[in-house]
């Protein structure tokens, strides 16, 4: 199975789980959120180019600490566009949130936010630079997330993702 497939096969497993909420209207990136990443060492603040990787909330599985603003920085080679798989995400519903820009600047429309629960979710961009932030508010915490993410092809076929 190619890996677009394999890809689109996982965002209709998740979509299928239900259990998250998904934001996917397409609106401007807040810059003041990018600024409150503050947590450098200990979460994010990544700036990685290559094929793939691993993107992993702090202290993933037992719990990132309340306060948490985090972020990731990543680039394609060759411009391929990138693919990030959520395998797992278990958050505060509606406070603690994953979102994933479409670019890496403060104007970059907002792919997806994502926050409760959710499993084998897959994201798409249109282009080479993506942008994988995660704030967590002063209260209740959760497990977090585990995410991968991948350089893809665009002379691939995109239409599995629906675009």
């Amino acid at each position: 199975m190619s890996l677009i497939k394999s890809f689109a096969l996982l965002a209709l497993v998740a979509l299928a789980a239900g259990q998250v909420q998904i934001k996917t209207k397409a609106k401007k990136f807040q810059p003041a959120v990018a600024q409150n990443i503050i947590s450098r060492e200990v979460c994010g603040d990544v700036y990685e180019t290559g094929t793939g990787g691993s993107i992993i909330s702090p202290n993933y599985p037992t719990g990132y600490n309340n306060g948490d603003s985090c972020g990731w920085f990543l680039t394609a080679e060759n411009g391929n566009r990138i693919a990030v798989v959520i395998h797992d995400l278990d958050t505060e519903s509606g406070y603690d949130v994953l979102t994933i820009l479409d670019g890496v600047t403060g104007e970059s429309p907002v792919l997806v936010e994502l926050s409760g629960q959710a499993s084998n979710f897959a994201v798409l961009s249109t282009q080479p630079s993506i942008f994988v932030g995660f704030t967590s508010d002063s209260s209740v915490n959760g497990p977090g997330f585990n995410a991968s993410w991948t350089q893809v092809n665009p002379q691939d076929n995109l239409e599995l993702f629906g675009l």
